[in-house]
């Protein structure tokens, strides 16, 4: 299955992306005898090389000219582009000299569009990864990750006899024998060197001194096909990785990591909130926590519904043993049938909250389950959210109804089968009448950028999700503000110029070696900004999201130290944290600058750059 690049005009890439045009018509001459079923091709625009498509061959036909080859698919390869067959035929035969047409004849290609598949792939890593995994050393989280994401995907992982060679000529005895020794649990690779041109010009543009060429000996495997992904933490084989059309396949443990979040999602895990995903079997379902569950859906039959979903995840939140939360969420295509709803939902992807309780208030779990399903909900790229429920029955409902409303689901409809009423949020359209909590996590389209510093003794307090690779999360406090998505940080700013709906970034203020500690290390967006007349006012605007204490806070308002209320909501982490020189370097702010401060606004241009930054593993 190896990569074949090939020129297309500009308007067939869409036709081809989108499935209709299902064949790819080529002169079979001597030069198409490489192509063979299973391989993926490029088809890249003659006009913008950074548009293209990929596809992969299912089937190849060979016909004597351009008119037994087309004329059983042009309608359905050329829809909308020629009106009549004579049309298809006089653009085709602009293609090839009419002698050369003679010659071979015309080969028709049965493709469709290019999907990746991550389970029961090989992956190929690179030297650099296993000496990080192997090594007696700190092991890097996110590689450790990488491994075990790629175990529940039932994947092969292999090493490139280069890589063997490599660790072999190790100065250290010991550490060569520790990892040589781990070397046993990986597959010996058998390398393909067939190249071609394509393949040698992409690669004659960067270095080609010993240590690229065996690169390059790593990285032809992904693109013959030999293996399915390669891991590495080395940049230039991430830059000819793009210019081969192949970095799809090619991956650093972070971007791989958020690959396989995005692809999916049921993997979305968050270990350091107490929150975890496991398998539903794996739960006590006699736990009193599923009574109310019982009452309300029939008692065996939900007993049995927690048998059938035994090898499913959910989303649970326990204490000493005790289940306090439960999520279970499911994907729904067009294609679902919805004729119990009165009035009945219109065709879209939608992610059906399936089952969602929670029993413990006072940290404010149901806005952490909330932010699971919104990161769900993004991931999954649904249209609306929904979630049913019985109206009023009991308290517990009447608060996860109200937390609800609160963050934009709205009743749409009614099961006519048992009564329940259906909420629904829409992750398409913005209301701009309604608050940024109400619309969360959408974003409104005219807005600006503003940093939001905070001291490094707070800011992973604040937003754990932003977490440094260097700070070690356990020895964080249980606070409620962990768990909610709306945040409040305090501020001595006495106006504050940004508006809600506005960009917060987050801004970690470290207390040494600035230049370097100091980073933006993710997003959140203003919700609104409190003045507070008074201190009881003023403590109960922070109370439970802030990560101040109540002396703290009496402190600081009788000092007339930090008086104004900033509450935004969380919305993402940046997989590379930005720090204050690349801020600079980078002209994202003033060279001269002694850091971001609060009302330090930047330019939308500045923020595609810095966005740039923050989520590219390869910069």
């Amino acid at each position: 299955m190896k990569h074949i690049k090939f020129k297309i005009r500009e308007h067939f890439i869409s036709l081809t992306e989108k499935g209709i045009k299902k064949h790819e018509y080529r002169l079979a001459d001597p030069k198409s005898k490489n192509i063979n079923v299973g391989d993926i091709l490029i088809l890249v625009s003659n006009q913008n090389e950074n548009n293209y498509v990929k596809v992969i061959v299912d089937a190849i036909n060979k016909y004597p000219d351009w008119k037994s080859a087309l004329q059983n698919y042009w309608q359905e390869d050329f829809n909308g582009l020629f009106s009549s067959f004579n049309d298809v035929l006089k653009e085709c035969y602009r293609f090839y000299p009419k002698e050369n047409v003679d010659k071979y004849g015309i080969e028709v290609l049965s493709i469709r569009p290019y999907k990746k598949k991550f389970s029961s792939g090989r992956y190929l890593f690179d030297t650099n990864t296993i000496i990080e995994r192997e090594s007696s050393n700190n092991v890097s989280p996110e590689v450790s990750l990488c491994y075990l994401m790629i175990d529940k995907l039932k994947g092969d992982k292999f090493i490139h006899p280069h890589s063997i060679k490599e660790i072999n000529g190790y100065q250290d005895e010991k550490i060569k024998s520790n990892i040589l020794i781990k070397l046993e649990s990986y597959q010996k690779l058998i390398p393909i060197s067939e190249k071609n041109d394509y393949f040698d010009e992409i690669c004659s543009n960067f270095s080609m001194d010993e240590n690229s060429l065996i690169d390059n000996e790593i990285l032809l495997q992904v693109f013959n096909g030999n293996v399915d992904f390669l891991i590495t933490s080395d940049r230039a084989i991430i830059k000819k990785a793009k210019k081969l059309y192949i970095a799809d396949r090619v991956f650093t443990p972070n971007s791989f990591l958020n690959e396989i979040n995005t692809y999916y999602p049921q993997f979305i895990n968050y270990p350091f909130l107490s929150v975890r995903l496991t398998k539903i079997g794996k739960l006590n379902i006699n736990d009193s926590f599923f009574d109310s569950l019982r009452e309300d859906y029939g008692g065996a039959k939900f007993n049995d519904w927690l048998r059938r979903k035994s090898n499913e995840d959910a989303y649970v939140f326990e204490e000493k043993g005790n289940i306090s939360g439960f999520l279970y969420l499911k994907i729904e295509n067009e294609d679902e049938n919805y004729s119990h709803f009165s009035p009945k939902f219109s065709p879209a992807q939608r992610l059906k909250v399936g089952t969602f309780k929670i029993t413990k208030t006072n940290l404010r779990l149901g806005e952490r389950f909330l932010q699971i399903i919104f990161d769900n909900a993004r991931k999954n790229k649904v249209d609306e959210v929904y979630v049913t429920l019985f109206e009023d029955k009991r308290d517990e409902v009447k608060r996860l109804r109200n937390l609800l409303e609160e963050w934009g689901f709205v009743k749409k409809a009614t099961n006519i089968n048992n009564g329940e009423i259906v909420l629904v949020k829409s992750m398409k359209k913005y209301l701009i009448e309604k608050s940024p909590k109400f619309n969360y996590p959408l974003q409104k389209e005219e807005k600006s950028y503003m940093f939001l510093p905070i001291m490094a003794q707070y800011h992973t307090k604040l937003f754990p999700d932003l977490y440094l690779k260097s700070e070690n999360i356990k020895i964080f406090d249980e606070l409620a503000c962990r768990y909610a998505i709306e945040k409040i940080y305090v501020s001595g700013y006495k106006k504050i110029d940004a508006n809600p709906g506005d960009i917060m970034l987050v801004y970690r203020m470290s207390d040494y070696n600035k230049t370097y500690k100091s980073v933006v290390s993710g997003l959140a967006i203003l919700n609104e900004v409190k003045y507070p007349s008074t201190i009881s006012e003023f403590i109960k605007e922070c109370k439970d999201k802030s990560v101040f204490t109540e002396k703290e806070l009496i402190n600081f308002y009788n000092n007339d130290k930090y008086q104004t209320v900033i509450k935004v909501l969380f919305l993402k982490s940046f997989s590379n944290k930005v720090n204050l020189k690349t801020l600079k370097d980078c002209g994202i702010i003033d060279i001269n600058s002694k850091g971001p401060r609060v009302n330090s606004f930047i330019s939308k241009e500045k923020f595609n750059k810095l966005m740039e930054l923050g989520n590219s593993d390869e910069e």
